[in-house]
């Protein structure tokens, strides 16, 4: 009789203690890429962004048609990690960075690295919460004035900024993309130079 009485509660709270660990999980790539606000690629809609996922673990080429008639594709997506080519001048990768100060309640930011133009490039560096909402730069990220071409690790969280100088030319010539050594910025809470 006592062990019929018991198995109520314990069922109760096994399935409590499941839900819980649920809800503790920290979100995906996946889960942050689908939630993804409009303002950020306003020429992806959700169905680009869900397609793009489908298409990922389907093994096919995800590639789809965007709001302004152009192909975007997806080139890689990892739990902590995605690379897409949004057109054929402009690139953006992603990638979830562990804090140590819990940001809008999530112990995790997003990074974001958008890449611009064909023969002259240059990058941007933003950061988010989980919830999009956009964080000062400056908070994670010192940089010179000068343009760079920034790359997310894939498989870790440093990012390498790659200066960039350009020529002055004459209007009708191509200005060329000089550059100078790369710097490989590595994750402590915020990205500095350094082990």
């Amino acid at each position: 009789m006592y062990i019929e009485i018991m198995r109520k509660p314990l069922f109760i709270l096994a399935l409590m203690i499941c839900s819980i660990g649920v809800y503790a999980q920290e979100p995906t790539m996946r889960d942050v890429f689908k939630q993804m606000s409009d303002s950020i690629v306003p020429y992806l809609s959700e169905n680009n962004r869900l397609d793009f996922i489908d298409f990922m673990d389907s093994k096919m080429q995800a590639e789809v048609t965007n709001l302004l008639a152009g192909k975007s594709q997806m080139l890689e997506l990892t739990d902590v990690f995605v690379s897409l080519e949004l057109n054929q001048a402009s690139s953006m990768q992603m990638r979830l960075l562990p804090v140590s100060e819990p940001v809008d309640s999530a112990k995790q930011i997003i990074c974001v690295v958008r890449t611009f133009g064909t023969d002259i490039r240059e990058s941007t560096v933003n950061f988010y919460s989980l919830g999009w909402r956009q964080l000062p730069t400056t908070d994670y990220l010192l940089t010179d004035d000068e343009m760079f071409v920034a790359t997310l690790n894939s498989q870790s969280t440093s990012l390498t900024l790659m200066p960039v100088l350009r020529l002055d030319a004459p209007a009708n010539e191509e200005q060329e993309e000089l550059t100078k050594p790369s710097i490989i910025l590595n994750w402590k809470g915020k990205y500095v130079n350094g082990y």
